[in-house]
């Protein structure tokens, strides 16, 4: 009895300690795996259970691992301590761990100095199956320390200045995949030695990868490694024909994967850098003679391949993976017949050829007199899968293009290759997948998709099908894709919605970047379509019953649309829609924060709008009876006011009336008047007045009579009774406003003012004019002046500092002078 309530103290006791311990504790399987990540811990923690089998310990700050820090966890098999500081690891640190089969120490700072890494620190894990080093900028390989690891399957390090592996490395027999490709790359040249040690070893894997800084490498590099199916050599400047030049080992060979990705010089600055970017007999005299299953010279800026240099056995018997894309291969269609001959190809990707083309939209314009006749393309007859993406062999017109081979092919990717859709294509009927991205459909019709006429998956986005509204309109050109399930329109422009008659099979249809104000189909009439892609269209809003429509597709067949991208409108007439794009279950996005405007024009988001949702509705609701309010009691208030006035005024409000309606009023013309126009000016604005002025308007094809006082007012005469008579007898006045005018020391200017605003009365309209010379703004006008002249009646002389003439016609308008 009191043994089994010890039992259950010490196991109470553990499960409080699992409860409130650092980490967490996860029982799989009868395994206990514990997850300390990211808790800012500076060592392994001492108190964890004996019986964990995995410890993840990642992401913190331990700096060094201490004797004996794992003695008493003798289950464990997997310790993660990536991401961490560690400095250095103690003699002591891993013993007793008996079992451990996988330790990642990646990303910290081993860079084997000071005796980072001590010999014998592994002689305990002679289990162990997997080792990462990567991303700890070593300086040397810890050669005699990896010695015990003898059933070590998986090596993760970083290539070293000095990458030679030692004698130590000879000792791990088992060792199948050397992985160099981590984070930091130091290595600048491979020699002869650099394997040397691993000839002993079963390596079947090697990934060196992304050495930018790797310029040399020895023609004998590969020798040591008997057993080796699997090599990626990529990201260098090692040089195309040199790096094919290393494979000469693995001549006769069954190789899994031979990656030769973006291995090249650059600049290319000597005549072997220029013939790095051609594929000849001579450098592929090694591979070909190699039976390799996938082969990768993507992105090593090829331009030419001869004739020959690859469609040789073995490997056009082999090859079933092949990938040429992103270089920059010269020719035409005919270029992919090199290919035809290899049997059991199932993956060819020739796509983003980065070369130069000239044939822009303009070259198209008159093809029809360079049409080239039919095209035959024959495919490997096993193919499935064919990326032409950007390499632009169709350039040319062809009448009739056909495909042969194509029983197998599933998928063709012929995006953004300048193609039109004036050509004939065949062979292609069973092909499901296809993308015709970017090419130029504007002129699309029915019979151009009846070459896919059994495609499940189309793209024809970026196609210019903005220009085929009328074909939209008229007819249905997707009247041929009868198994069609997706469909991308998207980045066409579009604001009409073609008719699609197998509505019934389509699942996926993206509209996004396009036109729409709304959704452009009913979507009960799609019933199988289950997401719908509105987004960055031009939907502010949608209405009641294309709501319902979309509940009722969502409730029937989980249908989700996207509509991120979109800029709603949130102004009164818009809550409910908004409470509606917050809460229907058809609404894709998880955070629905979207931007809306305001009927005030300020941007804010739909959630915000859903929070304060009781307020805003007050507002809008109190803006409405507002509306009707104001109208009211003004109408009201107007009326009283009216009736009054005209109660207490009869006479007055008669004469205005009869005024309004023509009865008893004469206006007065400019044939009533001795002057057409009387000049109004300072001293200083005499010769812009005499220059400019009256040349202008009074010694012209079509004269008006002017009044200058310095003209018209004869020496002796009384000044101010010479501006008054000049003004009553002129029909209009023009004031030459200047700083000068505004500051005439003699008063006459002030006082021509006052003149011309007493001289305005009702059967005159707008008798004054005023011309702003020099730097004067309205503003600096006198505040009896604005409130006389209108501002359209006001003209700046400095807005006509080229062509003047445009500014005395100006005037003459203003003052309805007629020519």
């Amino acid at each position: 009895m009191a043994a089994a309530i010890g039992i259950l103290i010490m196991v109470a006791v553990r499960i409080s300690k699992v409860n409130t311990h650092v980490c967490t504790f996860h029982d799989q399987y009868g395994e206990l795996f514990v997850d300390c990540r990211g808790r800012q811990l500076q060592q392994v923690p001492d108190d964890l259970p004996r019986n964990i089998t995995s410890l993840d310990i990642s992401d913190n700050q331990i700096t060094v691992l201490r004797n004996m820090t794992f003695q008493n966890l003798n289950c464990l098999t997997h310790i993660n301590l990536n991401n961490n500081l560690l400095i250095t690891m103690e003699p002591d640190a891993l013993v007793g761990i008996f079992s451990l089969t996988t330790l990642l120490l990646a990303s910290n700072k081993l860079s084997q100095h000071n005796n980072c890494l001590p010999e014998g620190l592994f002689r305990d894990l002679g289990n162990l199956h997997t080792l990462n080093l990567e991303n700890n900028k070593m300086k040397a390989y810890p050669d005699l320390v990896l010695a015990p690891l003898t059933k070590l399957h998986s090596l993760y390090i970083d290539p070293v200045p000095d990458a030679v592996f030692g004698s130590g490395f000879s000792k791990l027999t088992n060792l199948k995949v050397l992985k160099m490709d981590g984070g930091h790359c130091s290595l600048e040249k491979l020699t002869n030695e650099t394997f040397q040690s691993l000839n002993e070893t079963k390596l079947e894997v090697l990934l060196l990868n992304h050495c930018h800084h790797l310029t040399l490498c020895e023609s004998g590099v590969l020798e040591p490694l008997p057993f080796l199916k699997h090599l990626e050599l990529t990201n260098n400047a090692i040089g195309i024909q040199k790096v094919l030049h290393l494979l000469y080992p693995l001549v006769g060979r069954i190789m899994t994967r031979i990656w030769l990705n973006n291995t090249f010089k650059t600049p290319a600055r000597l005549k072997e850098d220029v013939d790095d970017r051609i594929l000849t007999e001579h450098s592929t005299r090694f591979l070909t003679q190699i039976c390799v299953l996938e082969l990768s010279l993507k992105g090593n800026r090829i331009c030419l391949i001869e004739t020959g240099s690859l469609n040789k056995s073995p490997i056009r018997e082999c090859l079933e993976v092949f990938d040429l894309s992103e270089n920059r291969l010269i020719g035409d269609a005919r270029f992919v017949l090199f290919v035809a001959v290899f049997s059991q190809m199932r993956y060819l990707d020739l796509s983003h050829q980065h070369h130069t083309y000239d044939g822009t939209l303009g070259r198209w314009e008159g093809a029809e007199g360079r049409k080239k006749g039919n095209l035959t393309l024959m495919l490997p007859p096993k193919l499935h899968y064919f990326d032409a993406t950007e390499t632009f062999m169709l350039a040319d017109t062809y009448d009739e293009i056909t495909f042969t081979n194509t029983k197998n092919l599933d998928t063709l990717l012929f995006g953004y290759n300048q193609e039109h859709d004036r050509a004939r294509v065949k062979g292609l009927e069973n092909v499901s997948h296809v993308d015709l991205s970017g090419n130029k459909l504007g002129n699309v019709t029915g019979d151009f998709f009846k070459s896919f006429s059994n495609v499940k998956t189309l793209s024809l986005k970026d196609c210019n099908l903005q220009f085929a509204n009328d074909v939209l309109r008229a007819r249905n050109i997707f009247g041929a894709l009868k198994l069609v399930v997706y469909l991308d329109l998207s980045l066409n422009g579009l604001q009409l919605f073609p008719f699609i008659l197998n509505q019934n099979r389509i699942k996926y249809l993206h509209l996004s970047q396009n036109k729409f104000d709304t959704i452009p189909i009913v979507t009960t009439t799609f019933p199988s379509l289950t997401l719908l892609n509105m987004s960055y269209n031009m939907i502010g809003h949608l209405d009641k019953y294309t709501q319902s429509d979309l509940d009722s597709s969502a409730e029937r067949n989980r249908l989700k649309v996207i509509v991120t991208g979109n800029t709603f409108s949130c102004g009164c007439e818009n809550l409910d829609f908004i409470l509606w794009l917050i809460d229907s279950p058809v609404i894709y996005e998880s955070d629905r924060n979207f931007p809306c405007f305001q009927d005030n024009g300020q941007m804010t988001r739909t959630v915000e709008v859903v929070r304060n949702y009781i307020s805003i509705h007050r507002h809008c609701t109190g803006i409405w009876m507002f509306t009707l309010t104001v109208p009211c009691l003004t109408v009201f208030l107007t009326s009283i006011v009216t009736v009054y006035l005209i109660s207490k005024n009869p006479t007055r409000f008669k004469n205005i009336l009869m005024g309004i309606l023509g009865f008893g009023v004469k206006y007065l013309t400019r044939k009533d008047f001795s002057f057409t126009l009387y000049i109004g000016y300072c001293e200083a604005d005499i010769p812009f007045v005499y220059r400019k002025l009256r040349p202008a308007l009074e010694l012209c094809n079509h004269p008006v009579r002017l009044f200058l006082k310095d003209r018209e007012v004869l020496p002796g005469h009384d000044i101010a009774d010479g501006i008054i008579e000049g003004i009553n007898k002129s029909w209009k006045t023009v004031l030459v406003v200047s700083h000068d005018f505004l500051e005439d020391p003699s008063a006459w200017s002030h006082f021509t003012i006052n003149a011309a605003i007493y001289s305005m009365n009702a059967l005159i309209p707008n008798r004054i004019l005023i011309l702003l010379v020099g730097d004067i703004e309205a503003g600096d006008l006198p505040q009896c002046l604005l409130n006389m002249v209108e501002e359209e009646f006001i003209i700046h002389v400095d807005e006509y500092p080229e062509d003047q003439t445009a500014l005395w016609k100006h005037l003459r308008e203003i003052a309805n002078l007629k020519q």
